[in-house]
């Protein structure tokens, strides 16, 4: 279109110049002047022109970069749209269960309120037996408390006892052997001396101590029962008691000794006295009779018999503290 405006500008200047060579110079003149006015017309449409087409050209550059970036933005809007209504998706989805949540809020909090009133009523019930249980535990740590010192106490008796027992039994083997000492020569005549429980045993046979239905002591019995009577005395703290012992075989007596019974306790009462006699506190000695009622053998020949016919001195040290100690 520019270019179509050129050309008819020049046209008309070369009409213009054939013209003016059939005009006068002052028409000439003027024409002349509107040559000159339509080259610079010319002129500065060129430059204008020249200039629109640079702009042009940097439009159209601008254009592409532009057209680029709109389908950079085209494709970036269609990325972001889908999120968006992705996004609007998972919302409304959310919002839906909100509604729903709202919806049901209330029977769920009463629900929760049913279940944490059953919760709090089963730990107060649970609080309650643990605090039974406490007081149980209490009470039975104080009982056992209590029966360790009580066992504690016994075993310091039970120690007190072993040691008195231990006493009392190293007190009975000092005498044994101090009887066995004195009466070491009637050993073969029908005298032993034993211990048994903590307890000294002198038998003696009848046949060193008393005729055959007599309770008259024999000389020799006599003699012995003087050496047990020194031995006896030198400790007031022992206990003696005399048993007479007879056989199976009846005794017809006359007067007041009938029977065997009668005749072990007069026997047992004729070694008591002897005693007393030679030295033994009264106090510290008693007579039993035993008849034939505790036999150390069976009573079926002569010998078991005479086995059988004996006095039995039994001789305790004195149990007075082992008794205290146990009554307590």
């Amino acid at each position: 279109m520019l270019q179509n405006l050129v050309k008819r500008i020049l046209l008309n200047g070369f009409l213009l110049i054939a013209t003016l060579s059939c005009v006068s110079p002052k028409v000439h003149s003027e024409l002349q002047e509107s040559y000159n006015s339509v080259v610079d017309e010319n002129q500065i449409l060129k430059t204008t022109t020249d200039r629109a087409e640079t702009n042009l050209k940097e439009i159209s550059s601008d254009v592409k970069v532009m057209r680029k970036a709109l389908e950079t933005l085209i494709t970036d809007s269609i990325t972001k749209g889908r999120k968006y209504r992705k996004l609007k998706k998972s919302f409304d989805d959310l919002n839906a269960n909100y509604q729903y949540a709202i919806n049901n809020n209330s029977s769920l909090v009463a629900a929760n309120l049913r279940e944490n009133k059953i919760m709090l009523e089963q730990m107060e019930s649970l609080a309650k037996k643990l605090g039974a249980k406490e007081d149980s535990l209490k009470l039975e740590q104080s009982r056992l408390i209590n029966l360790e010192l009580a066992l504690q106490s016994r075993e310091r008796r039970v120690n007190e006892l072993e040691s008195l027992i231990a006493r009392k039994d190293s007190t009975a083997q000092y005498f044994r052997k101090r009887i066995g000492n004195a009466l070491l020569g009637f050993e073969n005549r029908g005298l032993t001396v034993s211990m048994k429980n903590g307890q000294v045993y002198v038998s003696l046979d009848n046949r060193l101590m008393f005729a055959s239905g007599k309770w008259e002591i024999q000389l020799d019995g006599v003699s012995a029962l003087q050496k047990l009577a020194q031995v006896l005395g030198e400790n007031q703290d022992l206990n003696i008691a005399v048993e007479g012992h007879t056989d199976d075989d009846a005794y017809y007596g006359k007067g007041q000794v009938r029977d065997n019974w009668d005749l072990s306790v007069m026997r047992a009462t004729s070694v008591v006295k002897i005693l007393i006699e030679k030295g033994v506190a009264a106090k510290q000695i008693q007579a039993t009779g035993r008849g034939e009622f505790m036999p150390i053998v069976a009573n079926n020949n002569a010998d078991n018999k005479a086995k059988n016919r004996r006095t039995e001195i039994i001789i305790t040290p004195d149990l007075g503290e082992i008794a205290d100690l146990i009554s307590k």
